[in-house]
C-alpha cells in the first residue's frame, strides 16, 4: 500500500509528520512518501498512492490585532484534488488540525469540525469500538494532547472516545466519502502523541483501512 504524508508546518504537523513517517516506514506492507507540497495534490501523481495522511488543516487560524483571522491552507485547485482522490475511491487519515475551523464540503469530508479546546491535559484515550479492524488489538491508553470540542454528523461511526467535564466526546471515527473512506483523529497536537504504541497502532491500522478499496 502507497502511503502519502503530506506535511506542514500548520498545527505543527510538521513535527508529528516525521514521527509518524518513522513508525509508518517499519511497516512491512507500507511504502511510505513524506512530502510537504501541496501541489502534489494536483499533480497526477497523488493517484499513485492509496491514502493520504494530511494534518495541517484546510485553514490557517491567527490573530491580527486581537481579532482571529481564518485563511485557506490550500488553493482551491489543491482542496479540489484531495477530495477528488478521496471521493474517486482513495483513503483519507485526518489528523487533528485537520477538522480545526472548517466548513461546508470539508465538514462533509471529514465528518465533524471544531473550533474551541480546553487546555491541553493528561487523558485516557477510551476505545469506544472493539469490534472495527482499525481498533482491534488496541486498549485504552493516555496522552498528553488536546480534547476537541467536536460537532459531528450522527452518521459517523465513532471509535475511541474521551472524557471531560462529565462527558463523552470522540478522539477517532470513520465515514465514508464518494467511493473513499476517512479516518480522522482528533489526537495529535504534537509530535509526542504519536511516541504512544497505542497511537501508533492506531494510525497505522486506520492507513491500512482507510487506503483498502
Amino acid at each position: 500500500m502507497n502511503v502519502l504524508i503530506l506535511s506542514g508546518t500548520n498545527h505543527r504537523f510538521n513535527e508529528s509528520a516525521d514521527v509518524i513517517n518513522g513508525f509508518l516506514s517499519q511497516q512491512d506492507d507500507l511504502s511510505v512518501t513524506l512530502d510537504d507540497n501541496k501541489d502534489v495534490l494536483t499533480s497526477g501523481g497523488l493517484n499513485d498512492f492509496d491514502v493520504l495522511v494530511h494534518g495541517s488543516g484546510f485553514t490557517r487560524s491567527e490573530r491580527v490585532d486581537g481579532q482571529r483571522i481564518i485563511s485557506p491552507n490550500f488553493t482551491p485547485e489543491q482542496e479540489a484534488g484531495l477530495f477528488d482522490f478521496v471521493s474517486g475511491g482513495k483513503g483519507l487519515v485526518g489528523i487533528h488540525g485537520t477538522a480545526w475551523w472548517i466548513g461546508g464540503k470539508a465538514v462533509d469530508l471529514i465528518g465533524g469540525h471544531a473550533n474551541w479546546h480546553p487546555p491541553g491535559l493528561t487523558f485516557t484515550v477510551n476505545i469506544a469500538d472493539e469490534d472495527h479492524e482499525i481498533t482491534e488489538g488496541i486498549g485504552d491508553f493516555e496522552v498528553e494532547d488536546e480534547i476537541y470540542m467536536s460537532a459531528w454528523d450522527p452518521s459517523i461511526r465513532v471509535l475511541a472516545t474521551a472524557d471531560w467535564s462529565d462527558k463523552q466526546h470522540p478522539m477517532a471515527w470513520v465515514k465514508p466519502y464518494g467511493n473513499g473512506r476517512v479516518f480522522y483523529t482528533t489526537l495529535g497536537h504534537g509530535p509526542g502523541t504519536f511516541e504512544h504504541a497505542g497511537m501508533q497502532q492506531l494510525v497505522a491500522q486506520g492507513v491500512r483501512w482507510a487506503g483498502k478499496n
